[in-house]
């Protein structure tokens, strides 16, 4: 397993629920809490920080923080030698 430290900052006071983030993720980070009309953010270790979600929430409700240390952003291109 890869440890990571990504964050993902949510201001729910600012979301309307027009669910464009939840939309907009490819990998399945972001999933939809119907009760409360509102992102959930579950699986943030398997964000491919696109920041795309970031991008699309209209009220800034959104910020995508990459843990740029962790071993899943560091790339090593020793293989092909």
């Amino acid at each position: 397993m890869i440890y990571t430290n990504h964050k993902i900052e949510f201001d729910k006071d600012k979301c309307i629920g027009c669910q464009k983030c939840y939309k907009s993720c490819f990998v399945d980070v972001i999933r939809w809490d119907a009760e409360n009309k509102k992102p959930v953010f579950k699986y943030v270790e398997d964000c491919e920080h696109c920041f795309y979600c970031q991008s699309v929430c209209a009220k800034d409700a959104i910020k995508v923080i990459p843990d740029y240390k962790s071993e899943s952003l560091r790339q090593s291109f020793e293989q092909y030698r």
